[in-house]
């Protein structure tokens, strides 16, 4: 009986050992991961810990965040100095990441802390255009009036409007029009944005869009 506790003990402490071992940077990407923000806020709280560690895709824990949603942990590493416009293994910014939100929540916190809109992926692609891609006009118009560049385009040569018409994004295709995006812009591949549309059998969009063609 008295081996057998012995056993227990040496084992229960060597699991609290490994744990206390454990960098506060893992403990805090893994209580992302589970979805444990308390966890990851007391972490945080703490103080001792990178707030610009990195994972293997080379993502903060900011990026890890916003992309959870989780919105008191978000506030609290970036009043913390988590820095705003760190770039993942793509070049990917936490701004891209709260663009893909329909809640402008995050997006609003990142630009009042500075946070570039106009910094682009490794495929040339703003969170703007994340945000037209995953139909958040909200998200979208919010990037707009703090500085997104509208007539910018990917590495395939891809408009904002080759985007929403991907999307069949009515509202947006019509949005980005009054902003003077070109409709006859072709990407790399030859196409305008109605050749897109009308891929995808958007029929009003191929209405707004007739309107610009010329043979």
């Amino acid at each position: 009986m008295l081996r057998m506790k012995a056993a227990i003990a040496a084992v229960l402490f060597s699991t609290a050992a490994g744990a206390y071992a454990q960098a506060p940077e893992e403990r805090l990407f893994e209580a992302i991961e589970e979805g444990k923000p308390l966890v990851a806020e007391g972490i945080v709280a703490r103080g001792k810990v990178d707030l610009n560690a990195r994972n293997k895709e080379q993502e903060t824990p900011l990026h890890r965040a916003i992309e959870k949603g989780f919105k008191e942990l978000a506030a609290m590493l970036v009043k913390a100095g988590a820095r705003v416009d760190a770039r993942s293994a793509n070049s990917e910014t936490p701004l891209h990441a709260a663009a893909l939100h329909a809640d402008t929540w995050f997006v609003n916190l990142l630009l009042d802390a500075r946070a570039d809109p106009k910094l682009r992926n490794d495929d040339g692609e703003s969170p703007l255009q994340w945000a037209v891609m995953t139909g958040n006009p909200q998200t979208a118009r919010r990037l707009l009036e703090r500085g997104a560049d509208p007539k910018a385009t990917d590495l395939k040569g891809n408009t904002l409007l080759h985007a929403a018409a991907d999307g069949g994004y009515v509202e947006m295709v019509s949005a980005f029009l009054d902003l003077g995006v070109d409709p006859r812009q072709r990407n790399r591949a030859g196409k305008r944005a109605i050749q897109v549309a009308r891929e995808r059998g958007y029929p009003e969009i191929v209405k707004l869009l007739e309107r610009f063609e010329k043979d």
